[in-house]
């Protein structure tokens, strides 16, 4: 497994992790957490927006403490900055994407949460230099852990699981790529991936958005 050296120094601890999925075998995980302008100042200090839609002056690498992929964080297209309290798009859609170039050996699956005021546009996953743009095989949500409003009261955001069944295909480089909608929020990104195949991410399930908010919280653990 290899080791990553984070090119981020963030001012505090991350407060916050996503559900917890174990894969069999052999695993990589990546955390993006801490994407605004209240925290840190380590956005604006190197050139990130974090008042107006100026370009990204680089990928992010992964900056949740443990993160051991080598995957980076791309806006491709639009106008999203740092925002008060997240990654914030305006009022246009705009295009991101997680990419590694060097997975791990035998990649089998991948698993990409994101926690977000709102939904994504669309999801899609190419590999190998390709253009499959292949939709997930499994897809959930579960309540996130921010809140979040955009001309009304804070509601509690959504964590979007997606996973991927790569087995056989000989995955050697991969990007995810994402929508958001106009007025799109993003709070945290996690990447899990494993050189075993098993599904993890369930089917999606309107009780789990709904009444059963406190066994969702008994699935998610959080970093001190």
């Amino acid at each position: 497994m290899k080791h990553l050296i984070l090119t981020l120094t963030l001012g505090s601890a991350a407060a916050h992790a996503a559900v917890s999925y174990h894969l069999p075998g052999t695993m990589e995980t990546a955390g993006w957490d801490q994407l605004n302008r209240s925290d840190t100042t380590f956005w604006d200090d190197n050139g990130y927006p974090t008042a107006g839609p100026d370009a990204w002056p680089a990928p992010v690498d992964a900056n949740v403490t443990g993160s051991t992929s080598s995957a980076r964080f791309s806006k491709l297209s639009g106008g999203a900055y740092f925002a008060g309290s997240s990654i914030y798009n305006a009022g246009t859609p705009d295009v991101f994407t997680l990419a590694d170039s060097s997975p791990q050996a035998n990649l089998s699956t991948i698993i990409f949460q994101a926690d977000l005021g709102s939904a994504l546009a669309s999801v899609s996953l190419s590999y190998n230099g390709g253009s499959q743009a292949l939709a997930a095989d499994f897809i959930d949500a579960t309540m996130g852990d921010y809140l979040s409003g955009f001309g009304g009261p804070p509601s509690p955001t959504t964590n979007h699981a997606y996973q991927w069944d790569l087995s056989g295909m000989g995955v050697t480089e991969y990007a995810i790529t994402f929508t958001t909608v106009p007025h799109g929020t993003i709070f945290e990104l996690n990447l899990a991936t494993g050189e075993t195949f098993a599904q993890v991410v369930p089917e999606p399930s309107v009780a789990l958005l709904g009444g059963a908010a406190s066994l969702l919280l008994l699935t998610r653990r959080r970093r001190s």
